[in-house]
């Protein structure tokens, strides 16, 4: 019979394997399998699951350069701008990052001129949940025009809802609705629209007059962001330290066990902690649903919720890695557990505003909503601090522009107003 320590060994190899096949061939082969014969329609979402940052790519050690992260921009591209200006944003130095959502809500050229910029720039970028809806359009508008009748169709049901509208018709789903049942020669194009999908809507129309780079720039951003060298995440809407199901030292939660490679003397910590917060995204199985990572808000009842009557996440989050002290395997505390913290940088929670915690950084600010945008500032000049001296005010983190990042580290939050 192998061992135990030889099973995790190549347990844990393979799980490394996976990581590279994730991040260096594009989750293609998950794409691959997205699209069940069982299913009607082809795989309209095309999710990409992660991507891994490098040093060059998040160079947050760097003083010469900066890494500034949006939060949820919504089209709001005027206000973009002015943060940008507001932060002397250098292109040729620093690293621009979007927490996701930015396109829809807002105005709708705001939308264009917003997608176009970040295609154009090839900016580093995590997909919305209003992201993922346009990409799913734009996938849908492809398959449709490569069927036989599919533009006319399109054309001539765009010329009905004109002249419906024109007749006072106002509301899209209901005359949606009515066509299906009453437009009996086109029957079944219609049933080629998919249950809840909104005809001629914001996400539709962003879809329909983007270009063929915008929509690859769009399907080339990854649900998932990890730069492991920083110890930190980047999702829309957050990502999860543990299986709710079970409680956080339970043995099979990634962080309640130190990663093992093989017999003999333990690897460095750094590698160590690369292998558990890859284990975090590859084996908490909520991590792993794309719907979870683009719109969890909270958890209730041990079961992900996008409403606002749950748990908030990013509570649980930073109430697990409290735990943490470290992969020393004599920890005597019953409530310790064998691990290092990472860093999740989100946006998707407007109504929660600006959420700074010691783990977790919410930067959705609800600018659509005529609040803030914000950006969170790293690297740069003075980008390190006595990380005591802030950890003693860190009940006042929501009023002051300087916050703790990682584990000795500091940010910067950064915002213009999107009032009129």
């Amino acid at each position: 019979m192998p061992s135990f320590r030889l099973v995790a060994a190549y347990s844990t190899v393979f799980a490394f394997i996976i990581y590279i096949l994730i991040s260096g061939i594009h989750n293609e082969v998950g794409e691959l399998f997205l699209t069940s014969s069982k299913n009607k329609f082809p795989d309209f979402s095309l999710y990409r699951q992660l991507d891994t940052l490098n040093a060059h790519d998040f160079p947050i050690d760097d003083p010469t350069r900066r890494v500034i992260i949006v939060g949820d921009i919504h089209g709001m591209f005027d206000h973009l701008q002015a943060l940008l200006a507001k932060l002397s944003y250098e292109p040729s130095s620093d690293v621009l990052i979007s927490v996701g959502d930015i396109v829809t809500k807002g105005p709708h050229t705001g939308s264009t001129e917003v997608l176009s910029y970040m295609a154009s720039n090839n900016i580093t970028a995590v997909r919305g949940n209003h992201d993922q809806k346009v990409i799913e359009w734009r996938s849908w508008l492809n398959w449709i025009h490569s069927l036989r009748g599919g533009s006319q169709f399109l054309r001539e049901t765009r010329d009905k809802w004109n002249k419906a509208q024109y007749h006072g018709e106002i509301d899209i789903e209901d005359w949606v609705e009515k066509q299906t049942k009453l437009d009996k020669a086109n029957s079944n194009w219609w049933k080629k629209i998919p249950d809840g999908w909104k005809l001629f809507g914001d996400h539709f129309e962003i879809a329909h007059t983007m270009s063929d780079k915008e929509f690859e720039y769009m399907v080339s951003r990854p649900l998932k962001l990890h730069a492991p060298f920083a110890h930190a995440y980047l999702a829309h809407a957050g990502i999860l330290a543990s299986d709710p199901h079970y409680e956080p030292s339970y043995k099979n939660q990634p962080l309640a066990r130190v990663p093992v490679i093989s017999p003999g003397p333990p690897p460095d910590t750094d590698i160590l902690r690369r292998l558990q917060e890859l284990a975090v995204l590859t084996e908490v199985p909520q991590n792993l649903d794309p719907w979870v990572t683009l719109n969890i808000r909270g958890v209730k009842n041990m079961e992900v919720t996008r409403g606002k009557d749950g748990t908030p996440w990013s509570e649980l989050y930073n109430k697990d890695v409290a735990m943490c002290e470290g992969f020393e395997q004599n920890i005597h505390t019953t409530k310790a557990l064998p691990c290092q913290p990472a860093t999740v940088i989100y946006g998707h929670a407007a109504s929660r505003g600006l959420d700074v915690k010691r783990w977790t950084i919410g930067i959705d600010s609800g600018c659509v909503y005529g609040k803030r945008l914000t950006a969170l500032v790293l690297g740069g000049k003075n980008s390190h601090v006595d990380f005591t001296e802030l950890e003693r005010d860190i009940d006042d983190v929501m009023t002051r522009s300087i916050i703790p990042f990682g584990d000795r580290g500091r940010g910067q939050i950064v915002s213009v107003s999107c009032g009129s």
